[in-house]
């Protein structure tokens, strides 16, 4: 096959038509006409000798052969983005791009006012699109170039994405500080496991899920109520008998905790910290406006969010040299 002789416009077309599976959205996708989204149609079934996307009841349905090209083409299109990205010069204090960034509920309220007010101080014309994000739902979307980068936990990275550290939090327990469970404003493992609980589902925030870790020693607790995200968790607990995890950061945040008991989760095992990571495909990692973003973001978070064992390492050092004195 001569490449002199395709048209390398193609593969744009045929990966829009895999991801929209509709002519008419690729179409204004791409800002063209239907016909001609049909007549590319026509020269890729030429091009692989295949009929590659169908009418069917529930839109354009692929082929085999499609399936099996599609992500070949993906990759292949992702490089050719990452050479060409590289020689290009992003100044953000004039550039007007737009970032698509998706984070839970909660990161958008711990993190993202941080994250806009460096944007507004460097680069006041760039505009970000913020999406609701849930860890599945998030490695599909960086691989179909439905957003640009990821904010959460994601416990599992495909070889195809990259992530990055931005910081760490502790889940902790809560329970009304009136609970008559309490004993030294804590429950051991015995009534923790005996109170009804509220979770957060798992199908809906990232982060730790510990009734596997609960799973894994044996033993069980009674959820009474699944929420879709911590953010709720600590408003439903107050003058009842329920008790619930949450993120240390989140009640440092809200700053209303005062009718509430607040302790180490009573498992037999340390419980892991939560690291939220920037996500973030390959296909951009040279482009030098994405690399921009990213490190943007690093700084913006990590000057806001210091990490607690840091935090409290340096507040010792300083104790330490203030007796030296």
């Amino acid at each position: 096959m001569n490449l002199r002789q395709v048209d390398l416009n193609l593969l744009t077309t045929f990966e829009e038509l895999m991801t929209q599976r509709s002519v008419s959205h690729v179409a204004e996708r791409l800002g063209v006409t239907q016909p001609a989204i049909s007549h590319s149609l026509n020269k890729l079934r030429l091009l692989f000798g295949d009929q590659l996307l169908v009418r069917g009841p529930g839109g354009m349905q692929p082929t085999a052969r499609a399936i099996a090209l599609y992500p070949q083409v993906r990759e292949a299109l992702a490089s050719i983005h990452s050479l060409l990205s590289t020689t290009i010069l992003f100044d953000p204090a004039h550039s007007e791009r737009t970032f698509r960034i998706s984070m839970t509920d909660a990161v958008i309220v711990e993190a993202l006012p941080f994250i806009i007010r460096r944007i507004r101080q460097s680069a006041p014309n760039i505009n970000l699109t913020i999406t609701a994000s849930v860890a599945q739902d998030d490695t599909q979307r960086l691989n179909d170039d439905k957003v640009d980068l990821a904010i959460g936990v994601f416990p599992h990275v495909e070889a195809n994405l990259i992530s990055r550290e931005l910081y760490r939090d502790t889940i902790v327990c809560i329970a009304d500080k009136n609970n008559k469970l309490l004993k030294n404003g804590r429950l051991d493992l015995s009534s923790y496991l005996s109170s009804p609980h509220i979770t957060v589902g798992p199908d809906h925030d990232t982060g730790l899920q510990l009734d596997v870790l609960m799973n894994s020693l044996g033993i069980g607790r009674r959820i009474v109520a699944a929420v879709p995200h911590f953010l709720s968790v600590q408003s439903l607990i107050g003058g009842t008998d329920l008790v619930a995890h949450t993120r240390r950061r989140l009640l440092s945040i809200f700053r209303t905790t005062n009718d509430l008991a607040i302790f180490p989760v009573p498992l037999p095992m340390k419980v892991p910290d939560l690291e939220f990571v920037q996500l973030w495909h390959r296909r951009y990692d040279g482009d030098p406006g994405h690399r921009w973003l990213r490190d943007m973001v690093l700084e913006a978070i990590r000057t806001a969010l210091p990490d607690p064992a840091r935090r409290a390492h340096n507040a010792t050092r300083k104790h330490r040299k203030k007796k030296v004195r």
